[in-house]
């Protein structure tokens, strides 16, 4: 047993500061720039849609989502553009575009995968396509990160 006993200096640690009931978020409030950037984002992406670049608008539409946004509008126009590009793959191209992704985009992608299931039931055949090929690419740890992580798409 340790000589003193008494002492008090090991309760430094505010563990108040740690309660669920006063947890704040991070994120950053974006205002209008976010809503700007989402509206842009999308412009581009319709672009490369158009010109049939159907990988790249993907990973554009997956970057830089708005997360601390607060505005819904902003995080649905970034959703509708993202499951935009979902639906101009052809179902053979799928495994191609998922492979091109990087772990954090298999993330961000199986957030939208599940927003999907659950904003759009009728969207969700064309969904469970791509949740298909994103398990196998990010395994269940992606499925297991989107579905504990606090910051909602």
């Amino acid at each position: 047993m340790s000589k003193n006993v008494n002492s008090t200096q090991f309760r430094t640690v505010d563990v108040d500061a740690y309660d669920e009931d006063n947890y704040e978020d991070e994120a950053k409030e974006t205002g209008d720039s976010g809503a700007a950037e989402v509206t842009e984002r999308a412009n581009q992406v319709r672009g490369l849609l158009n010109q049939l670049k159907t990988k790249e608008a993907l990973k554009m539409a997956l970057q830089n989502p708005p997360v601390g946004n607060k505005d819904a509008s902003v995080k649905e126009q970034n959703y509708e553009t993202v499951v935009s590009v979902l639906k101009s793959f052809k179902a053979a191209d799928i495994d191609g575009a998922v492979a091109d992704l990087d772990m954090v985009e298999v993330d961000i992608l199986m957030k939208y995968l599940y927003k999907g299931f659950t904003c759009s039931p009728d969207k969700a055949a064309s969904l469970l396509q791509w949740h298909e090929k994103v398990v196998a690419k990010g395994g269940l740890g992606s499925i297991v990160r989107v579905m504990v992580d606090r910051k909602g798409i």
